[in-house]
């Protein structure tokens, strides 16, 4: 697993396996992040992205993808196995692209988690650090 990939874990709350975006892997001391995939995409800083840009997720109800920056979803590496994460595959490039673009306009996200997930995204669509 690592940044940029798609991952299926179980939510014990909600009794099935629901899909994520790999922001960081947990460390020593902190807990991994993850923006949330869902299927509505009337929810407030949701990026929606068509359900076939994203191949190897399963189509939703709606016809999109909403990839949720409210907030980031927090998992140890201890929670990760327990909840059996499994990548899916890796988000598309142009994807990730648009997702650097749409973080400027997010509001409701904690400036902690946003400047986070700003900072992987850009090394994402810039993985050599060159313009």
């Amino acid at each position: 697993m690592k940044p940029g990939d798609v991952v299926r874990i179980y939510a014990p709350v909600a009794g099935y396996k629901k899909y994520h975006f790999c922001i960081c892997l947990p460390g020593d001391n902190a807990a991994g992040r993850f923006l949330y995939l869902n299927s509505d995409p009337n929810h407030k800083d949701c990026l929606n992205i068509e359900c076939k840009r994203i191949p190897f997720l399963p189509a939703s109800e709606t016809g999109y993808t909403a990839i949720s920056f409210s907030i980031a979803a927090r998992y140890t590496a201890e929670k990760l196995e327990l909840y059996d994460a499994e990548v899916l595959g890796t988000m598309p490039q142009d994807v990730v692209e648009e997702m650097a673009i749409f973080i400027d306009t997010v509001r409701s996200m904690p400036k902690p988690d946003r400047v986070v997930v700003k900072e992987v995204l850009a090394a994402l669509v810039n993985p050599a650090g060159t313009a």
